[in-house]
């Protein structure tokens, strides 16, 4: 799938250690994984000083980043090689015969490369839309009379252009009893970060999400001076509501967000909206709200000051806000000046330069038919060697994860037991459920959607009202947490944990070069695919993942004692990355938002290392080197391989929003940071006790 790296002659690295006289691994995929890491590190960087940079460090200094991306690195290089692959596929033409869901697919993405026709177009018919919700008070076409959110909600989500602005209403599973789905109802979603909307109107940033909205108002047919008083108002009312959202700081216990209601009971708690009313009005006629519904409300006190807020601003600004999140959300289908508006606003936030090309603007568009892309994908290009081989992985990483737990000084035997148990019992998804190689399954999965074939806004409206009617149906399903159509979006260069479920799941697109290959010794798949492998199953008990038992129930499971331990090592985690400054921003990380994916990290190396090292040592002699790379042992060949997949660069604008907003620390400290956690790795280079990468005080839980 990936063009083949020529043999070339490399210069020979220089190390104390001097060049071994072991064999050398010679396949195509030993020459392209020694290849890539000659290419991107730096020997003259001490590993002990900085092996981020030791292992990255060219990379670092040559690497640009497409004007189209905020990033550059292994996971952007296999997404874009992945992305020609999906394009030549949408581009063959359809039989006479080709099923329906593949038929649509493709017509859906034709239809959205039609840019003259889309432009043409204009949005009189978005418009519209917004004008059967009620209309937005910016546009002229509003009047209060008679106006309420509940009606403006419903008719937003009937028409399929909004709704969620002030509170999100969702099918989820119950996480206390996750054989069944329940309505849940959370905190509704900014249209820019919390952490930037609360400091105000005077902050730069926001001042540019005023700028665009004001022009992207005018775009849909607003007059300018009249926006920017309107706009004024609604930007302040969404200010006022970004403060009263609890922080993500504040949503790591699932406990707390875990407020279980009947409908008449929430009814009853939170008069201010007729829970009833708005819940028949926005699902399909043939799931009605039952008496004794169970609805999970996450942000109760949230809901609580929210009425207060609405009480403090005009109906105008309230619905100019909610307007205002239909039409933003609606811009990407619309015209080039409206996406190219959107652009330079994303410009200043992210320091995204250019809009993607529209092919790949339209695979996104046609993934939405995801099990149908997936089918065509893994019958044409995945590799079935690889799944076994990574199943196999799995299980000696997961053997190895269960005999840690056994090692433990701080757990007690009952909670040992249990933990040990949950390991055993998590669910692995490798590749693919089989089910997509089955075309009437996907037909079936299918069925009753009919695509407009004409005109992209329908088409795109088509399919989210059959989104629509399929969530809600799912309310009356039990629960089936191996359910293939759960399980089917295959092409993500991903891979995930799901605690409700206890699975992990590593789709078809993560299993390939440089994350794994058949032709490469066991260091190397087990430093990186191994890692992520290790990774996962770690997030069964991570801060969060910890809190449900082996059924995915939310359920207390540990000893007290046991529990405090761990609480003591999660602080030493978040304490030691919250100290963590990224040298491009000047930015502290957010230990707290972060230590998840933290725990994860530091966790599942050591648990593929150690896997790796049993096998290691099983063998009758080292496995082969890798060419041009010989004066390295295996065990630092392991430590070099990890930190090659996280080599990256990403701009200062992106870096930013990342450091302030997301929960996986940068890729320099998801490498050091694990490393310098890890003794091993000072002994295999030989970091003395002052060295930076071997700080005194390390950090870990498993």
């Amino acid at each position: 799938m990936f063009v083949r790296f020529p043999v070339i002659v490399l210069l020979l690295l220089h190390s104390k250690m001097g060049k071994s006289n072991r064999s050398v691994c010679v396949t195509d995929g030993c020459i392209r994984t020694a290849q890539r890491i000659l290419d991107h590190m730096d020997p003259s960087v001490r590993p002990c000083d900085d092996f981020y940079r030791f292992a990255c460090g060219k990379f670092l200094r040559t690497a640009v980043i497409q004007d189209d991306k905020v990033e550059n690195g292994v996971f952007v290089q296999v997404d874009d090689a992945l992305s020609k692959l999906l394009k030549n596929m949408l581009l063959e033409n359809s039989s006479p015969t080709e099923p329906h869901p593949y038929k649509s697919m493709k017509q859906l993405f034709s239809i959205c490369l039609d840019e003259k026709k889309i432009n043409d177009r204009g949005v009189s018919h978005a418009v519209s839309r917004l004008q059967a919700a009620g209309g937005w008070p910016v546009l002229g076409n509003w009047s209060e009379i008679g106006w309420n959110f509940q009606d403006t909600e419903i008719k937003l989500r009937n028409l399929l252009i909004g709704g969620g602005s002030l509170f999100s209403i969702s099918v989820i599973v119950d996480l206390k009893n996750t054989s069944r789905h329940v309505i849940g109802v959370d905190q509704g979603e900014l249209g820019l970060a919390r952490e930037i909307l609360i400091k105000g109107l005077s902050d730069p940033l926001v001042q540019t999400y005023y700028s665009y909205m004001v022009d992207i108002a005018v775009m849909y047919g607003a007059e300018r001076r009249f926006a920017e008083v309107k706009l004024n108002e609604s930007l302040l009312f969404e200010i006022e509501l970004a403060k009263i959202t609890t922080p993500k700081e504040g949503r790591r216990n699932p406990n707390r967000m875990y407020n279980p209601y009947e409908l008449q009971n929430l009814m009853e708690d939170i008069r201010w909206i007729n829970w009833k009313a708005l819940l028949k009005g926005i699902m399909p006629a043939s799931v009605s709200p039952r008496e004794n519904e169970i609805i999970i409300v996450k942000e109760v006190d949230y809901l609580k000051k929210l009425e207060k807020l609405l009480q403090k601003h005009s109906n105008e600004a309230i619905a100019n806000y909610m307007m205002w999140k239909a039409a933003n959300g609606m811009v990407s289908m619309l015209t080039n000046q409206m996406r190219e508006r959107q652009i330079k606003y994303l410009n200043v936030v992210y320091g995204l330069a250019t809009r993607e090309p529209r092919w790949k603007e339209c695979i996104g568009t046609a993934s939405s038919l995801t099990l149908a892309l997936s089918s065509i994908y893994v019958k044409k290009y995945f590799d079935e060697a690889s799944k076994n081989v990574a199943l196999d992985m799995i299980s000696i990483i997961r053997d190895e994860v269960i005999q840690d737990i056994d090692e433990l000084d701080w757990m007690d035997e009952q909670t040992k037991k249990k933990a040990k148990y949950k390991v055993s019992r998590m669910v692995p998804h490798v590749g693919y459920p089989d089910e997509l190689t089955n075309t009437k399954k996907i037909e079936d999965f299918y069925e009753g959607l009919t695509i407009n074939n004409d005109n992209y806004f329908e088409a795109l409206m088509d399919l989210a009202r059959w989104q629509h009617e399929y969530k809600y149906r799912l309310l009356r399903e039990d629960v089936n947490k191996t359910d293939w159509r759960t399980h089917g979006s295959v092409t993500d260069i991903n891979a995930f944990y799901n605690h409700v479920e206890n699975s992990i799941q590593f789709p078809a697109g993560i299993l390939q070069h440089p994350f794994f290959s058949a032709q490469v010794p066991e260091y190397v798949n087990y430093a990186r695919i191994g890692f992520i492998i290790g990774h996962e199953i770690t997030h069964g008990f991570d801060d969060k993942g910890s809190r449900f038992d082996f059924r995915g129930n939310l359920k207390e499971w540990w000893d007290k004692e046991s529990k405090e331990k761990f609480s003591k090592k999660k602080k030493c985690i978040i304490d030691q990355y919250s100290n963590f400054k990224d040298n491009q921003t000047q930015l502290n990380l957010n230990g707290v938002n972060t230590q998840g994916e933290n725990i994860a990290d530091i966790g599942g190396f050591k648990i593929a290392y150690r896997a790796y090292k049993r096998r290691a040592d099983r063998l009758p002699k080292p496995e082969p080197v890798l060419p041009n790379l010989e004066q390295y042992s295996n065990d630092q060949l392991f430590m070099l391989n990890m930190a090659n997949v996280w080599c990256s660069i990403v701009g200062t604008d992106a870096m930013k929003m990342r450091i302030i907003t997301a929960v996986h620390s940068p890729a320099e400290f998801r490498v050091n940071g694990v490393l310098k956690n890890f003794p091993e790795f000072s002994k295999a280079f030989q970091c003395g006790p002052t060295d930076p990468m071997n700080p005194k005080k390390k950090c870990s839980i498993w």
